[in-house]
């Protein structure tokens, strides 16, 4: 199989649950933002409601992995926070800096998370040994 096929599988395969784990983690943050909580606290619920379920999903369903859970989910854990720092970094400069709606805001949050977090799976968490 190409490189540039197997590639693919794994991004569809991303995309795909990601769908799931977006779900959760935004019907979270907007259920939260409703009740009237800050949009940065929000944002931290969400994305920790979606930190177990987007570990499963890409152990089990997109990479296929057959390594050490607890080596991986260290490492994802890792990789989690990182990319978690860069959604809050992305989410503070579009609310301050940019001004935009809190909900415009935290969907161009949740993009940097999605692509960081992808990136740093593939290469950092699940990659081949």
């Amino acid at each position: 199989m190409s490189s540039w096929r197997a590639e693919s599988g794994y991004v569809g395969r991303y995309l795909g649950t990601g769908v799931f784990n977006t779900a959760l983690g935004f019907g979270v943050i907007f259920l939260l933002m409703w009740a009237g909580v800050s949009p940065v606290a929000a944002n931290g619920a969400g994305y920790g409601c979606g930190f177990v379920a987007g570990f499963a999903l890409s152990k089990r369903l997109v990479f296929r992995s057959r390594g050490s859970a607890a080596g991986e989910a260290l490492r994802y854990a890792g990789v989690f926070l990182l990319a978690f720092l860069l959604n809050l970094l992305a989410l503070r400069l579009a609310l301050d800096a940019l001004a935009w709606p809190a909900p415009v805001a935290q969907v161009a949050a949740g993009v940097v998370f999605t692509a960081s977090m992808y990136v740093m799976s593939r290469t950092m968490v699940f990659s081949p040994r």
